[in-house]
Order: structure tokens, then C-alpha cells, then sequence
């Protein structure tokens, strides 16, 4: 074991088998998954001991198998490590940018975004062709979604790096990427590995290898910082406008509850009034009939 710890063994056992398993035929995956993990198993038992060996064995195979387009993505992140490094690199670049608001860089780099979301969607295809499995358009549309995810936030850079994916994955638009059940990880719910070439290590870039570093400083210009305070201007007046509509609603709210109370009053006051004045008929009804039964005894002989 050298000086891996119990754990480091095990996890470096299956990130070992999770690595050869992402790497097989898709039609021979579940074999190879079986296979992985009989081996994975006598091999940590032999060191560690029977209820070790198994507990490696149990991790390999709840490794997913992939989709089609996740096998591809696969596939080519083994295949082609340029493509995955210029996608990870410009995600690495784009994200620095992102977090310290420098719209510059963004704005230039977009045709070159576009170009390797592009480069990465047709390779991912070229692969695929080439193995048996062209892409649907729906396949193709699943790559393009990755890329973007990718280039978004790291952890899904990484997933991408990583040729162990199992779906494909979205970005929203906001916050993370849900990476739940769409790659391969292990029990502490790290990602199993990264393949050479994959790592956003230089995120953010080091002033002495980005291009852009040596022009462009982290502090905000003072035409960013005066975007980013009118920004901020809008966003307070926004939310003051809200706040008013919110208010005038609770007093219509308000008020329409009032004339509801006024009306149901009003509506028990007459249903009183209208009982009160159909027992003031009967009454009168009834002395009506009393005065006509006395008028007409006195006239009998």
C-alpha cells in the first residue's frame, strides 16, 4: 500500500476501476462493471480484509452506466484532450473574469466561446460516428448544454474533464450545476478523477500566464465601477418600486376587506329587518282575523 492510508487504498482501487469502466464500449459496460468490481474486491480483500473488499466492490457497481451522449462526451474527453483543454481553459478564463466583473474579457472572448462549444460539439460527434453511434440532433443538442455548463462552473468542468460522465448536464443560467446522478463519484462524493490535461488548476490564472492579467487589473475601471453603481441604482429603484406596489395592493387588499365587512353588516341588518317585518305581518295577520271573526259573530241573530 506504500503510504496510502485504508481509505486512499480503496478510493484509488475504484477511481482506478471507474476510470478503465468509462473507457469500454457502451454494450459492454455492465459486464465490465461486474468484472471491475470481482477484481476490485479480492484485491482490497487481500490487503484490507473480506468486509473492505466488498464495500469497494459495492461502490463500483452503483456506478451508472451512461447515456449514449455521455458515453460520447466520454469518449472524446479520452480521445481528443485539446478540445476538453480549450474548453476547460476558456471556462477557467471566463469564470475569473465573471468574478471580478470584468465585462472587457467577456465581451471578447465570445466569438472564441463560441467556436469551442462548436469545435467541442462536433468531436464529441466525429467520435461518435467513428464508434457506431452517430448523435441525434436531440444527442447533439445535449453536448452544446454540456459545453455551456461547463464553461459556466467548475465542478462541472471538472465532470466533463473527468470522461466519467453518465448524463448530460444543463446550466440554468444562475448558481450551480446539478451534478446529481451525472457522474461517476465515490463514496465521499468527490468526482473519482480528472484525466490528464482536464484540470482547471490555473483558475483564477496567475498574472504571469494570462494575457489578459498583464493589461487588466482585478479593481474595477472607473467606467465599471460607475456601470456597476448605476446597476445598483437600478436595482434599489426596482426594488422601491415593488416595495410601493406592494404596498398599494395591501390597501386595496385592505380596503376591499372593509367594504366586504360593511357589506356582509349591511346584508345581516336586513336579513334581521326582513324577519322583524315578517312577524309584524303575521302579527297583523292574525288581528286581521280576530277582528273578522268578531265582526261576523255580531251579526248573527
Amino acid at each position: 500500500m506504500g503510504r496510502d492510508t485504508t481509505g486512499e487504498f480503496v478510493q484509488r482501487i475504484v477511481a482506478d476501476a471507474a476510470r478503465s469502466l468509462y473507457a469500454v464500449p457502451l454494450a459492454d459496460f455492465v459486464a465490465s462493471r461486474k468484472a471491475l468490481a470481482a477484481s476490485a474486491k479480492t484485491e482490497v480483500a487481500a490487503e484490507l480484509g473480506a468486509k473492505e473488499g466488498t464495500a469497494a466492490a459495492k461502490e463500483i457497481l452503483a456506478l451508472r452506466k451512461p447515456t449514449v451522449t455521455a458515453w460520447a462526451m466520454n469518449l472524446a474527453s479520452r480521445e481528443d484532450r485539446g478540445v476538453i483543454a480549450d474548453l476547460v481553459g476558456l471556462g477557467a478564463r471566463m469564470r475569473a473574469a465573471q468574478a471580478r466583473l470584468d465585462a472587457s474579457v467577456l465581451t471578447s472572448v465570445r466569438g472564441e466561446r463560441d467556436a469551442t462549444i462548436t469545435a467541442y460539439v462536433e468531436r464529441v460527434a466525429e467520435v461518435a460516428t467513428a464508434a457506431g453511434a452517430a448523435l441525434s440532433a436531440s444527442g447533439r443538442d445535449e453536448v452544446r448544454a454540456t459545453a455551456i455548463a461547463a464553461l459556466a462552473d467548475e465542478s462541472a468542468s471538472d465532470a466533463v474533464a473527468s470522461g466519467q460522465l453518465t448524463r448530460a448536464l444543463s446550466y440554468s443560467g444562475f448558481g450551480e450545476v446539478d451534478l446529481s446522478g451525472a457522474v461517476g463519484l465515490t463514496s465521499s462524493g468527490s468526482i473519482m478523477s480528472v484525466l490528464p490535461g482536464g484540470r482547471s488548476d490555473a483558475e483564477p490564472e496567475s498574472p504571469e500566464s494570462s494575457p489578459e492579467a498583464e493589461v487588466d487589473e482585478d479593481e474595477l475601471t472607473e467606467e465599471e465601477l460607475a456601470a456597476a453603481v448605476a446597476a445598483a441604482k437600478a436595482a434599489k429603484a426596482e426594488a422601491k418600486a415593488a416595495q410601493k406596489a406592494r404596498q398599494a395592493a395591501e390597501q386595496e387588499l385592505a380596503g376591499a376587506e372593509a367594504e366586504m365587512a360593511q357589506a356582509q353588516a349591511d346584508l345581516e341588518a336586513a336579513e334581521d329587518a326582513a324577519r322583524a317585518a315578517r312577524k309584524a305581518v303575521i302579527a297583523a295577520q292574525k288581528r286581521l282575523d280576530s277582528a273578522r271573526s268578531q265582526v261576523a259573530a255580531s251579526k248573527r241573530p
